[in-house]
């Protein structure tokens, strides 16, 4: 894996932003609330789920090189707080992560990691 480039461009309609990278293209958006259309998950949910997704799958890489080890479930659930400062910015300020894996280690062996 090396570099990755990912074009946004937003459009004419509410805070819709497609976003395209090697065959793929994905929109994103805001909530009305937020000025927006409410079409697609805004930037932080994109965010929170490219880290679980992160995580899911270099669990399933770990997989891949030890044979002995099966993965029955995997998920994550990423849980983010974002604050919107007097100027109209906003930042994520905490991000939570649970994990719930399901697999054929021992107890002992489960907690280690």
């Amino acid at each position: 894996m090396g570099k990755y480039v990912v074009h946004s461009t937003l459009r004419p309609l509410g805070t819709q932003v497609m976003n395209q990278t090697g065959g793929h293209a994905y929109l994103a958006d805001e909530p009305a609330v937020a000025k927006g259309t409410d079409a697609a998950p805004n930037p932080v949910q994109y965010l929170l789920g490219a880290v679980g997704s992160c995580m899911s799958v270099t669990a399933r890489n770990i997989e891949n090189e030890e044979a002995d080890l099966k993965i029955k479930k995997f998920k994550v659930d990423v849980y983010g707080e974002t604050t919107t400062y007097p100027d109209g910015s906003s930042k994520v300020t905490s991000m939570d992560i649970k994990l719930t894996a399901e697999t054929n280690l021992s107890p002992e062996d489960h907690n280690f990691l």
